[in-house]
């Protein structure tokens, strides 16, 4: 970063912006050591470990939120966007309670916009008593302010099993800061499965097929899932947003491969050109 300050082709702006980049990815590199966690220690047994871990993360993401410009006390959150300034050029005087609550909640403005989206969640299956975690990777649009769509690449692993997919899916909320959203989505993918059953493959490599004890891992299913979403999104910035989530999963598969799902998201929208 010193390097970067004293070079004559970077604003302040531009830095600063480096800065928030550099606190987001140490915040996600730490988010992903407790996902790895969840796969490793999927039982309550390393339940205590996985809240220190999340502790731990807390200074990050908070340094992260403040980096990135997030006032929760500034009412005209959203000024840098071009739609969201110009509609509150003239903000509301300091009486005018009313008004203060609408420009501090109008998320509007969001209509049109297009971002990238990172996220990891946790997902629970009743029936067979299995605990995954993972991640994913895609892009949301919202084509009104109140109705968006997304697609990403989704994987999922514990340590008997594991998926990774294509998932699609659409939401309605409310047009505003902290909105409320339902949804529903579909995903398509491939599972593998961990089995000690004889499949006549030397597994671990020593000239010896099928030998007891020795696992392998093969791609099991090709499965189809569709699900049921609710959840809440707030607007950190006018281009960062966070989202949290729960999921009803249910699979062509059988009972035992439908899961609880409970995850959160953040999402990056690239800024617009400016009106002037």
């Amino acid at each position: 970063m010193e390097g970067l300050r004293q070079c004559r082709f970077f604003s302040p702006g531009t830095l600063a912006q480096f800065a928030g980049i550099k606190r987001a990815l140490t915040f996600s590199v730490e988010a992903t050591v407790i996902v790895v966690f969840l796969i490793k220690h999927p039982r309550p047994q390393g339940r205590a470990k996985l809240i220190k871990l999340a502790l731990a993360c807390g200074p990050s993401f908070m340094a992260m939120i403040f980096s990135s410009g997030c006032n929760l006390s500034k009412s005209r959150y959203a000024m840098k966007d071009p739609v969201y300034a110009q509609k509150y050029a003239e903000g509301a005087q300091k009486g005018e309670l009313l008004q203060k609550a609408k420009q501090a909640n109008d998320a509007r403005h969001v209509a049109g916009m297009s971002g990238w989206t990172i996220g990891g969640a946790t997902a629970y299956r009743p029936k067979s008593d299995n605990t995954l975690g993972g991640f994913e990777v895609g892009v949301e649009r919202y084509p009104t302010s109140y109705f968006s769509q997304r697609i990403g690449v989704v994987g999922y692993a514990s340590q008997e099993e594991g998926y990774l997919g294509v998932d699609t899916g659409i939401r309605l909320q409310t047009p505003t800061r902290l909105a409320p959203f339902v949804g529903a989505g579909g995903l398509i993918g491939a599972s593998r499965g961990i089995s000690t059953a004889p499949d006549g493959v030397d597994n671990d490599e020593d000239d010896q097929i099928d030998e007891p004890g020795v696992e392998s891992s093969n791609i099991d299913h090709f499965f189809l899932a569709v699900y049921p979403e609710v959840g809440g999104h707030f607007w950190l910035t006018e281009r960062l947003r966070a989202s949290v989530y729960s999921r009803y999963m249910f699979t062509n598969l059988s009972r035992e491969h439908d899961d609880w799902m409970i995850g959160g998201q953040f999402t990056f929208f690239p800024a617009r050109p400016s009106f002037k």
